[in-house]
């Protein structure tokens, strides 16, 4: 074999020998710097440094219950027959429990409380004596509207002594103040770690007492669709629910007038999550407008109207709440005895109120 040919081979096995052990140095340090990421990998992991993974934790949801009733007028008959009884408790004996379930129980309150002049006994000038809100907190009743055509029956006094009364015993109230600002600002009722919001308005008609605006005197709400959309707004910035009750419509007729129908439904457009009617005397239908519920008219729930069936029938709503979300809306009739004492209404009566309402059954689901 030539020289030549054995320095070729010499050199050919020298590169392999120099490609082998750059493979292996290489493959170490690659191992190596593996082994280190790992490391700190398990590190991170350690502290708590790993790769941040948004962890979403869902709430639970929050269910509430509104009881809701009708005209609650405590004046005239109603007060002569508590007198009679010595009993204040009277008109609430029998649906009470009803009330006191409820996280947060309503009515529109018909009369202003007071403690001057003797007790009414006749007419339409209201007036009901301090001792008779016993009633309502007998029942639990934790929220009125003051919003009525009766609110002022006693003047700006009586007005007065009903919120300051009202405050007293804890009893919350919207639809009045002490001025028109306070008249439209919410009563908020904390249920169930949710705040939920009432507006309360009534209609004007002329001979209805004025809106004493932008003066320092107490004032009720009425209902001006403009400053509605207003008050809902703000109320929005601090409740999680709005509620907005009407006291409107034509006095003993079993459907809603056009005006119902346009406030409740610019109520409804403009954030409200339910709308309660009131003023009617009779139950009215209701309606699910854009998801919404409204029931335009409650009927009466303590009043002296003996005179015609109608009148001496209601219902109690009770209403169940998921977040803001109405669930399910459950109606229990009633019917009024002895001027004064509504109780749960027989199967036939309570078929007739609610096909009255345009209802075949008593719950209602969303």
């Amino acid at each position: 074999m030539n020289i030549a040919k054995i320095s070729s081979y010499k050199y050919l096995l020298l590169a392999f020998l120099i490609l082998t052990i750059g493979f292996f140095v290489d493959h170490a340090q690659k191992d190596e710097r593996n082994k280190t990421s790992e490391n700190i990998q398990s590190s991170a992991v350690a502290s708590g440094a790993e790769e941040n993974i948004p962890t979403s934790v869902t709430e639970p949801p929050v269910e509430f219950t509104l009881v809701a009733g009708g005209d609650v007028m405590l004046s005239r008959h109603v007060g002569t027959k508590i007198r009679e009884a010595g009993d204040p408790l009277m008109p609430w004996r029998k649906i009470a429990d009803i009330f006191a379930a409820a996280d947060i129980a309503f009515v529109n309150l018909e009369a202003p409380f007071y403690d001057q002049d003797p007790p009414v006994t006749e007419g339409m000038i209201f007036k009901v004596e301090p001792e008779n809100i016993a009633g309502l907190t007998h029942a639990e009743i934790n929220m009125v509207s003051l919003a009525n055509n009766h609110a002022k029956n006693k003047g700006n006094a009586g007005l007065e002594y009903t919120m300051d009364y009202l405050n007293q015993r804890d009893i919350d109230y919207s639809g009045a103040g002490n001025n028109y600002q306070h008249a439209h600002t919410p009563g908020i009722i904390e249920a169930k770690d949710k705040k939920i919001a009432f507006l309360s308005y009534t209609y004007s008609d002329g001979a209805n007492f004025e809106s004493t605006s932008n003066q320092e005197k107490p004032d009720i709400a009425f209902m001006d669709v403009t400053q509605m959309q207003k008050d809902i707004e703000k109320a929005q910035e601090q409740a999680d629910t709005i509620i907005v009750s009407m006291h409107a419509g034509y006095e003993y007729t079993p459907t809603p007038n056009q005006q119902q129908k346009d406030f409740a439904h610019v109520a409804i457009d403009s954030g409200a999550d339910l709308v309660l009617g009131h003023h009617p005397h009779v139950v009215q239908t209701t309606e699910v407008y854009n998801d919404k519920f409204i029931i335009y008219s409650l009927g009466n729930l303590v009043f002296d109207q003996m005179w015609s069936e109608e009148t001496r029938e209601g219902v109690i709503a009770r209403l169940n709440f998921r977040n803001a979300d109405l669930q399910k809306a459950e109606f229990i009739p009633i019917k009024i005895e002895n001027y004064n004492q509504p109780r749960l209404a027989t199967t036939a009566e309570s078929a007739r109120i609610l096909g009255r309402m345009g209802l075949e059954e008593s719950v209602v689901e969303f």
